[in-house]
């Protein structure tokens, strides 16, 4: 399946190296192998990490036993239950660094924070601060709090036909899932947009304030410094810059 990168206003952040479709856009995050994609296809940041064939052959493999909540071909996309998935991209990185030295996961850890639009982004996931030693209970509460904003993006989305959960997801929440997803015409989208976007921004900004609010002072400020050195980045490896 081919895809393209896709970015809507303030709804939500799609990962560097995500390529997806509008149906497929809305309520699903980027799992670990989806983000990490990128440093295995861009040749600048292959070059960068001094990735060797055989890390390369590896890494291909650990992104393609993992998951794609946005689909992919022989891949059921949609988001699976919210401890599932965090569950699966624990693993994914733990298999990944196994793989890489422990410089390469270094720059790995900065660069994914750097690409991914260092503090100006729309939408903050909890890996996304993985390059600042959180501790556990931080981890907890920024999950807390990402999975509480899933849940208020679904709510929106369901009327509209847009609910991106995997059955599965659906199945534990006490729903019966449909046979299939329905299928939007391109107007029928662009009046759904049009109704998302307001709530979406008012959403995401609220738990963005509530995520950044668990970081210490420290941290925040190491997160500033990391975003203005990541400034020119995306050109720098070749990759589109996110608008």
């Amino acid at each position: 399946m081919k895809r393209t990168i896709l970015t809507i206003g303030t709804i939500m952040f799609v990962a560097v190296s995500s390529a997806i479709g509008v149906s497929a856009v809305l309520a699903n995050k980027p799992s670990e192998a989806e983000r990490f994609e990128v440093f295995i296809k861009n040749e600048g940041l292959v070059k960068k990490l001094g990735l060797t064939e055989e890390q390369i052959v590896k890494l291909k493999t650990a992104v393609n036993n993992s998951y794609f909540p946005h689909g992919r071909e022989g891949k059921a996309g949609g988001d699976p239950p919210a401890e599932k998935a965090f569950k699966m991209d624990d693993e994914f990185r733990t298999e990944i660094y196994k793989i890489l030295t422990p410089e390469q996961k270094k720059q790995v850890l900065t660069y994914k924070f750097q690409l991914d639009g260092g503090l100006n982004m729309s939408s903050i996931y909890a890996t996304k601060f993985e390059v600042f030693d959180l501790t556990a209970d931080q981890i907890a509460k920024l999950r807390s709090l990402e999975t509480e904003r899933t849940a208020k993006y679904s709510e929106i989305l369901k009327p509209l036909g847009m609910d991106m959960r995997s059955q599965e997801a659906k199945e534990k929440a006490g729903e019966k899932p449909e046979k299939e997803a329905k299928k939007l015409s391109p107007d029928e989208m662009k009046t759904a947009m049009g109704k998302i976007k307001e709530p979406f921004a008012k959403i995401s900004k609220e738990y963005n304030e509530k995520m950044l609010s668990v970081l210490t002072p420290e941290q925040l400020k190491f997160a500033k410094k990391l975003t203005e050195e990541g400034k020119g980045l995306s050109e720098e490896v070749g990759l589109k810059k996110h608008k």
